[in-house]
C-alpha cells in the first residue's frame, strides 16, 4: 500500500509541471491518495472533494488513468492490488452503507461457510439501491457482484475490521441466521464467542431490540440462545463434539470445565461430567500437532487420571465418522461410575 502511495506522489510532482496552478492542487491530490490507502486502495469522488480536489482535477485523473472507475462515484488508484477488501470498501463507499451479512461474517472470521460473492452491504433507504456490481479484478473474477439491504437504523453499534465498517458481531447473527441452517448458524456462534466478537447477552439483548414476529431469523436466535451454555468453545472440532453430545441420550455436559490439582495447578476439560469423575477431551490436530504438546497432553491425562478422572479421547475422524461410537464409549464410562457410586452408597 505503501509503494504505490509513494508512486503515486512522485507522479503528481512530476505531472503538475504541465497544469497550471489554478486547475490542481498537489496537495489536495496526496489527501486523497492518504485517504486511498487507508481504505485498501479506493476512494469516493465526494471524499476526493472534501480534501480539495475538484470536478476537474478527479476527470483529470480518470482520464490520465491514475484514478479508475469501479462503481459510480467510486475509484481504485491505478498500481493498488485488487483484492476482495478493495472490493468490499468500494461496495460500502457506493452503497452509502455498512458491510453486512455474509460479508460481515467472512471478516469477523465466522467460519468457512461464506461465500465471497455477492458482497453484502445495508443502507438506509436515502442512500443507493442501485449498486449491482463492483468493477474490481482481483484474478479469480472480473468483478464482484454486490447485494444491497435495507435497514431500520436502532442505533446499533458497528465495528471496524482493517479499516472496513462493518455491523457488530449481534446484528451480523440476526443476518445470516435466515440463510443458513441452525447448526452451521451454532457453529458461527460458538467462533464468535471464542473471538470476543459477540456473547450471549449481548445477543439476548439484541434479539430484544430488534427481535420479533416477522422479523427474519428470530425464532432461530431464540433456538439459539435457548440451547446455548457458558464456556465458549475453541475449535471447529470442539463444536462438531457438542452437537454430536446435545442430540444423544446422555446426561447433558459441563463445558469447559476447570479442575483444580492437589498442587495448584489448573486444567481445562473441553466436556465433563464432574459427578462421575468423567470427561471427554477432543484431539485436534491444530492443538496436539507437535511433539512437545503431544508429551504435555499425555503428563495433564495421567494427572488427572490420578485424582480420580477417566478420560475419554476423541478425534476428528471418531466425531464425524463414528459418533454413534463415540458415544457409546462415553456412556460406558459415565454408566460404570453411575454404578459404582451407587454400590458406595
Amino acid at each position: 500500500m505503501l509503494m504505490y502511495l509513494v508512486r503515486h506522489v512522485w507522479f503528481t510532482a512530476t505531472a503538475i509541471r504541465s497544469f497550471p496552478r489554478s486547475v490542481m492542487s498537489p496537495t489536495a491530490y496526496v489527501r486523497a491518495l492518504e485517504r486511498a490507502s487507508s481504505q485498501h486502495g479506493v476512494v469516493h469522488r465526494r471524499q476526493a472533494i472534501a480534501v480539495g480536489m475538484t470536478a476537474n482535477t478527479i476527470q483529470q485523473r480518470i482520464d490520465t488513468g491514475v484514478l479508475v472507475p469501479v462503481a459510480e462515484s467510486v475509484y481504485r488508484v491505478r498500481g493498488a492490488p485488487q483484492t476482495e477488501r478493495m472490493a468490499i470498501v468500494a461496495a460500502s463507499l457506493g452503497s452509502g452503507g455498512l458491510v453486512s451479512h455474509m460479508t460481515s461474517a467472512r471478516l469477523m472470521q465466522f467460519g468457512s461457510a461464506f461465500s465471497v460473492v455477492p458482497l453484502h452491504v445495508t443502507a438506509d433507504g436515502l442512500r443507493n439501491p442501485r449498486l449491482r456490481r463492483i468493477d474490481i479484478a482481483d484474478g479469480k473474477r472480473e468483478t464482484f457482484a454486490v447485494r444491497t439491504h435495507r435497514f431500520t437504523n436502532y442505533g446499533e453499534p458497528q465495528v471496524v475490521i482493517d479499516g472496513i465498517v462493518t455491523t457488530d458481531g449481534a446484528r451480523t447473527m440476526f443476518d445470516v441466521a435466515p440463510r443458513i441452517s441452525i447448526d452451521v448458524l451454532s457453529s458461527c456462534f460458538e467462533r464468535a464467542r471464542s473471538l470476543g466478537v459477540v456473547s450471549i447477552d449481548q445477543l439476548a439483548r439484541r434479539l430484544a431490540l430488534i427481535g420479533g414476529r416477522g422479523r427474519p431469523g428470530t425464532a432461530k436466535i431464540r433456538v439459539l440462545l435457548e440451547s446455548a451454555r457458558p464456556g465458549a468453545l475453541e475449535s471447529e472440532l470442539e463444536i462438531r463434539a457438542w452437537q454430536v453430545l446435545r442430540r444423544s441420550r446422555l446426561p447433558e455436559p459441563v463445558r469447559q470445565y476447570w479442575v483444580t490439582m492437589r498442587g495448584g495447578e489448573r486444567y481445562r476439560l473441553d466436556f465433563a461430567w464432574p459427578a462421575h469423575h468423567v470427561a471427554f477431551e477432543t484431539e485436534g490436530f491444530e492443538w496436539h500437532g507437535t511433539r512437545a504438546r503431544w508429551k504435555q497432553d499425555r503428563v495433564r491425562t495421567a494427572a488427572l487420571e490420578r485424582m480420580g478422572w477417566r478420560i475419554i479421547v476423541a478425534t476428528w475422524d471418531d466425531i464425524t465418522r463414528s459418533p454413534v461410537e463415540t458415544l457409546d464409549r462415553i456412556a460406558m464410562a459415565v454408566n460404570e461410575r453411575a454404578a459404582l457410586a451407587r454400590r458406595a452408597n
